[in-house]
């Protein structure tokens, strides 16, 4: 009996470190993929606003001005993270689509890349979120395009609820948000670029190190076409 105790003892402690070192984990898994988020979030947003500089509009804003009804939405995700956020999706969970409702005029991440790369003249490094399956919470980016300028919001797990950070309508999930200047007061604690580059709080985000460097790199490395696939 003392020994059967012994072993049912090590098995649980065993178990409870293996629990520990999952946790640990996942939890600095998450704090890299908040970090990247907020690095493709800078990524994106100059890109965009370089689009505007040599078009004197933003991405789609030309196809906003033809639905004044509903805004431009582009997801921008990797093929397999649509599955999970598109309605044709194999693996579709409506909770992960912002689009759910069809409250937005959804235009392909594909034509988004290709209409950049033509305005700017380049092939463009795509980006995307680290996270390929939703855990519980969206993955994805997501750009907006309205008569007024545009909006790119990235969730960021471990952000919390800041000055410039915000919760998604599920009031659990945070998010950054960068607009440009016409839309500023009209989301939540959104900011034009230049604004959230330079916020105390977002250079203490970004001035914080990723854990699994290699790795990171690997995996944006081979999402950086994904959506020529």
């Amino acid at each position: 009996m003392k020994r059967l105790l012994k072993i049912l003892g090590i098995l649980l402690f065993l178990g409870i470190l293996g629990s520990c070192f999952l946790r640990g984990a996942s939890e600095d898994y998450q704090k890299d993929a908040d970090r990247m988020r907020l690095e493709h979030l800078v990524y994106w947003s100059g890109l965009i606003e370089e689009y505007q500089k040599k078009t004197g509009y933003y991405p789609l804003q030309d196809s906003a001005l033809k639905y004044k009804d509903k805004p431009i939405l582009v997801k921008i995700a990797t093929t397999a993270q649509r599955q999970y956020l598109s309605k044709d999706g194999a693996n579709y969970r409506p909770q992960y689509d912002n689009n759910a409702s069809g409250s937005f005029h959804e235009m392909p991440v594909k034509y988004f890349v290709a209409e950049m790369e033509h305005k700017l003249g380049r092939k463009i490094f795509e980006r995307y979120d680290l996270q390929s399956v939703p855990s519980g919470r969206p993955i994805g980016y997501n750009y907006f395009a309205t008569e007024d300028g545009y909006l790119l919001w990235v969730t960021c797990h471990n952000c919390g609820v800041t000055p410039i950070s915000t919760l998604l309508m599920d009031g659990s999930v945070p998010t950054v948000n960068i607009v440009s200047s016409g839309m500023k007061g009209k989301v939540t604690k959104a900011l034009p670029r230049d604004e959230m580059l330079n916020h105390p709080i977002f250079k203490s985000w970004m001035a914080k190190g990723i854990e699994a460097t290699e790795y990171v790199r690997k995996v944006e490395k081979e999402n950086a076409s994904d959506s020529k696939r």
